[in-house]
């Protein structure tokens, strides 16, 4: 789901030192209307990182759809390249209850857990595309850890999430100036950066390819809350199929 797939794409930490636990909180609106809430969680040191999320939606969105989204990653740091070690994903999507658990083994990850079984939806991965792939989270983090060591978001990344492998990047268009407003807890500068996401492998069959076969882009802010802090995601927007532009924008950050 794209709204969860945008707020999964929010949580970093762009600090490069070790850093205490931080925890984000983030509220999806598409056409004014708020559509769902994220809390994202993240500890970081210079060997190590932990993410966790949790996602829901809320108000008329609840009503039609009640989705529920929870990821977790653990990996390690060694000479400034992430190795995300243990991925988990359960979610309530649609009605259907989903479950992902994936191990990496010496760069490659192995599947532990996929439920439903991608056979009844989806095309194959070849096996050949899984070595050196990071999850989705992992990505994000890599691309905020080069905004904090070069000030550019430059960066391109494989990732597998137990259903398909896509190609994230993300590239830098500068320091722009963002606008207060009541649904959100920063407003000034920041750092654009916009990204784009697109299946290699592993696409929906029937109904839903021709849409996984399409590019997905965004933009995202990146800013310190306060002065000499740590960069964080403050906005981003997502095109959707139908409605034009969804926005995230963060409303509170601890500690």
């Amino acid at each position: 789901m794209k709204s969860a797939a945008l707020l999964t794409a929010l949580l970093c930490l762009g600090s490069v030192a070790p850093a205490a636990a931080a925890e984000l909180n983030y509220s999806l609106y598409l056409l004014a209307v708020p559509l769902a809430d994220a809390t994202f969680t993240l500890d970081q040191n210079v060997s190590a990182y932990r993410m966790t999320m949790s996602f829901h939606t809320i108000g008329l969105a609840d009503l039609v759809a009640s989705d529920q989204l929870a990821e977790h990653i653990t990996g390690r740091i060694e000479n400034d390249r992430l190795l995300p070690y243990d991925y988990s994903s359960s979610s309530r999507l649609r009605g259907q209850d989903r479950l992902v658990s994936l191990i990496w083994r010496d760069g490659t990850p192995v599947a532990t857990a996929i439920v439903p079984p991608n056979t009844t939806e989806r095309e194959e991965v070849p096996p050949s595309m899984l070595p050196n792939t990071i999850d989705p989270l992992s990505a994000i983090v890599l691309m905020l850890r080069q905004v904090a060591r070069t000030g550019r978001c430059d960066s391109s990344a494989r990732t597998y999430d137990g259903r398909r492998v896509s190609l994230f990047e993300a590239k830098t268009i500068g320091e722009e100036e963002l606008p207060s407003s009541r649904r959100s807890s920063f407003a000034g500068r920041a750092l654009r950066c916009d990204f784009s996401e697109r299946t290699l492998a592993g696409a929906r069959t029937g109904s839903g390819h021709d849409e996984d076969a399409k590019e997905r882009p965004g933009e995202l802010w990146i800013a310190p809350i306060v002065p000499g802090g740590p960069r964080l995601p403050v906005r981003a927007t997502v095109a959707t199929r139908w409605f034009g532009d969804a926005t995230v924008y963060l409303t509170a950050a601890s500690p």
